[in-house]
């Protein structure tokens, strides 16, 4: 970081991404390709930076949510088949086909306005089915219905059929085998009504790490970011996020002293308390109120006070040797996103998606 930069910054290891999408490429057949998910500026990691990984020899398809993040690639040159997973309205349809982006279509209204388009043009797809999730995806009684849309537009073609699991990372959970013997019967029944795909996909990255159905593709998020996908024994991978900031403010306070908002927090003792250049309006969040730890010089941190919008004060009468400007490492370094989760009660995806736009992110190769 140069002088001018506020201490504050994420950095991002790109070789560890190498590393984890060779490592999951290794586990899957030998036919059966990687959809790099890289939705949600890939987690928080940087979506562009990421995609230039991203090469046709390991990837064959960069999925995102958004339209929005398809044509951020494309216009930072990426060439790589994309594949948008979300809903689109006809304005978007008629995008995504005019920037080469392969579209998820998640039900047969959506399907009806593609054919329209496929009237006029070529137009291939994904068409994803529900097997179980409740969400997006068209169930069997929809069925019928996309047959006969799908009849209607012979330039339509469809590349894929999908379907997304509810419980992969749970192993004990029967849940998935149910909807993956429910994707198999409803891709039977459009093969019987004389729809068919050369590719098939559902795994996840919970999916993939456990072995589940590699099918054509796998759709593989978290486990790229080195973060855990099951709920237990995950085979986990290296994280890319390293959260850095640095000590502002280095003060001695005695004891029986208020610490921050709302004087949460009361000094037990003399104590050595860093103020940092961080708050919630990072992403560093507000539960981590006196429960959150960080690292300084190698020893843990506990956070005291409430955490502000831009800063966050922590204990450090136990670290020797501290001094201002020392860097304080937020997430990793041992620090894990799934240890924050737990703090948090939600999951690692939201760790990383709430590292905020405000913090630079570094990359490192």
């Amino acid at each position: 970081m140069s002088e001018n930069t506020r201490p504050t910054w994420a950095e991002i290891d790109l070789r560890a991404f190498d590393r984890n999408l060779d490592a999951i490429r290794a586990r899957i057949p030998a036919n059966t390709r990687v959809i790099a998910l890289l939705k949600a500026n890939a987690y928080g990691h940087g979506a562009v930076e990421l995609a230039r990984r991203c090469t046709p020899d390991k990837t064959a398809m960069i999925g995102v949510a958004l339209l929005e993040e398809a044509i951020e690639l494309r216009d930072a040159g990426i060439a790589l088949p994309i594949l948008v997973l979300g809903p689109l309205s006809e304005t978007q349809v008629r995008m995504a086909v005019d920037r080469d982006v392969t579209m998820g279509v998640p039900g047969p209204e959506e399907l009806e306005i593609v054919a329209r388009i496929a009237r006029e043009r070529e137009v291939g797809i994904h068409l994803k089915l529900d097997s179980g999730m409740g969400r997006m995806g068209c169930v069997e009684t929809e069925l019928p219905r996309v047959v006969d849309i799908l009849r209607s537009a012979p330039r339509l073609r469809v590349d894929a059929l999908y379907t997304h699991f509810a419980n992969a990372s749970d192993p004990n959970d029967p849940f998935t085998e149910y909807q993956l013997a429910r994707f198999n019967t409803l891709v039977e029944t459009l093969r019987e009504a004389g729809v068919d795909a050369p590719k098939h996909h559902a795994a996840n990255s919970a999916a993939t790490m456990r072995g589940i159905t590699p099918g054509d593709y796998v759709r593989t998020g978290i486990a790229l970011y080195g973060a855990e996908p099951l709920d237990v024994n995950s085979p986990k991978l290296e994280p890319l996020m390293r959260w850095r900031t640095a000590i502002a403010r280095l003060k001695e306070l005695p004891p029986g002293h208020a610490i921050g908002y709302g004087t949460t927090f009361v000094t037990k003792r003399a104590s050595l308390i860093a103020t940092l250049p961080v708050g919630y309006a990072d992403g560093y969040n507000r539960r981590l109120s006196n429960r959150g730890e960080v690292i300084v010089r190698g020893r843990r941190a506990p956070v005291v006070g409430r955490v502000s919008m831009d800063l966050v004060t922590i204990d450090v009468t136990d670290v020797p040797g501290v001094a201002l400007g020392d860097e304080v490492v937020l997430l990793g370094d041992g620090v894990t996103a799934e240890e924050l989760a737990a703090k948090l009660d939600t999951i690692s995806y939201e760790v990383f998606c709430n590292v905020s736009a405000r913090v630079p992110r570094v990359y490192r190769s």
